[in-house]
């Protein structure tokens, strides 16, 4: 890992100031735990009103936010005390909330913590390729089709880094207009993070164009001293061309590889695409939600779910 650059926070990108100004406007505060000056502790938290409730949940674009907890023995039991004793104290100095809904990192493995304190837990997962791993043989890994596609592609397309955040946008809004959706960000947003990203060299945009310069797929990649994370794509759904997205996300593979990193596909609930991530042959990791709501708004939201159930 190298060295933290001045204006960077302890904890993954998703967690810098930076990133939450723009994902979050005016709406984080950070709570940390310090000793003589010193971060052991942080955990960003991303609070809104609505209606006289506060819910603290996960902004845009970010799939994982914390918390990171310093450690300071390589002793298994002292890393187990050091992270109970810390989620302990993160949880005391929570802000008021009628519900909160949050992702945390995968490298919080214990949630007991949270149960604990009357918060409930759930698994989701997501892929990742740790580094180091070897390129030549984790494209063998490839599910056989995956690979099948990315050749043809590559007989086709060119991939180049010199994709806009604005092109990146219609491709995302192509995909989601394919579906009948809209995304959960603006155009805006995502130049601007695009920007911020590149000024500090976390942020690459690959793309697949053909010999006339069109574009089939695009994909956001970011990045910090540890991962390289799959952070939003789409394609062009009148490309004749199926292993354009392959031959993008492939490319971003590689790229992670050569700069060090792990690579984390940012793994979705959504059934067609753990099957499509699952096919590149990464592990799968699990992280946990946790979610709790307060007397308050629980009549409201129980209620919401027994109706939702009812209609069912």
């Amino acid at each position: 890992m190298t060295e933290m650059t001045p204006h960077e926070l302890p904890g993954n990108i998703f967690m810098q100031p930076w990133w939450l100004d723009i994902v979050a406007p005016n709406q984080w505060e950070d709570i940390r735990i310090e000793k003589g000056g010193e971060i052991y502790a942080r955990w960003p938290v991303v609070k809104r009103k609505e209606k006289g409730f506060t819910f603290v949940q996960m902004p845009v674009l970010t799939q994982k936010l914390g918390p990171w907890i310093k450690q300071t023995s390589p002793k298994t039991e002292t890393v187990h005390s050091t992270e109970r004793s810390m989620l302990e104290k993160l949880i005391e100095n929570l802000p008021h909330f009628d519900k909160l809904t949050y992702n945390l990192s995968e490298d919080i493995v214990n949630y007991l913590p949270f149960i604990w304190n009357g918060f409930t837990q759930h698994s989701l997962t997501t892929f990742r390729f740790e580094y180091p791993f070897d390129t030549d043989k984790t494209w063998k890994r490839l599910k056989s089709s995956v690979r099948r596609d990315i050749r043809r592609a590559e007989e086709e397309l060119e991939v180049s880094k010199n994709i806009k955040a604005g092109e990146l946008y219609d491709m995302v809004v192509k995909t989601f207009d394919r579906q009948g959706l809209k995304p959960s960000y603006s155009k805006e947003l995502i130049t601007e993070l695009v920007k911020q990203a590149s000024a500090r060299e976390r942020a690459s945009i690959f793309g697949a164009k053909d010999s006339e310069g069109k574009l089939h797929a695009a994909q956001l990649f970011i990045h910090d001293d540890d991962a390289t994370y799959y952070l939003a794509g789409g394609f062009d759904p009148d490309s004749e061309i199926p292993g354009a997205v392959s031959l993008v996300l492939w490319n971003g593979i590689k790229e992670a590889n050569n700069r060090e990193n792990a690579f984390d596909f940012e793994g979705s609930s959504i059934k067609s695409i753990e099957r499509y991530f699952s096919s590149f042959g990464a592990k799968q990791v699990y992280f946990h939600n946790i979610q709790a709501v307060s007397k308050r708004f629980a009549p409201f939201y129980y209620g919401k779910k027994l109706l939702k159930r009812i209609k069912e």
